[in-house]
């Protein structure tokens, strides 16, 4: 498979993961066995795509796994199997809030790098 394919699909599915766990309040909410089985599949993921392509992502994939994390934080304890994949999965940890979306895309209008 084409490396950009991967990218595509590790990527779709973490911004799936944020939006399925976004204002939950309860794991009730959710389907648990889908969550283990697709929070392990992103970390299999994670650990195939190489290593330059992970250096290009990381600021990006931080910011979505962060935002994801503080959801999840909200209700799992800090040492539930999904927070400790995910953790292991983020570059850097910070403080943000589900609904910090501070990064302008690149394709947005008026957006200069």
């Amino acid at each position: 498979m084409h490396i950009y394919t991967q990218l595509y699909e590790f990527s779709a599915s973490i911004g799936a993961l944020e939006g399925y766990v976004y204002q939950k309040k309860s794991m009730a909410e959710m389907d648990q066995k889908a969550l283990d089985i697709w929070t392990e599949n992103l970390f299999v993921a994670y650990r195939l795509l190489p290593e330059g392509v992970m250096k290009e992502i990381r600021p990006r994939l931080d910011l979505t796994l962060n935002r994801t994390i503080s959801s999840f934080e909200a209700f799992l304890e800090k040492d539930h199997e999904i927070l400790k994949r995910l953790h292991t999965m983020i570059g850097q940890r910070e403080a943000l809030t589900p609904d910090d979306f501070q990064k302008k895309k690149w394709f947005q209008k008026n957006q200069h790098e």
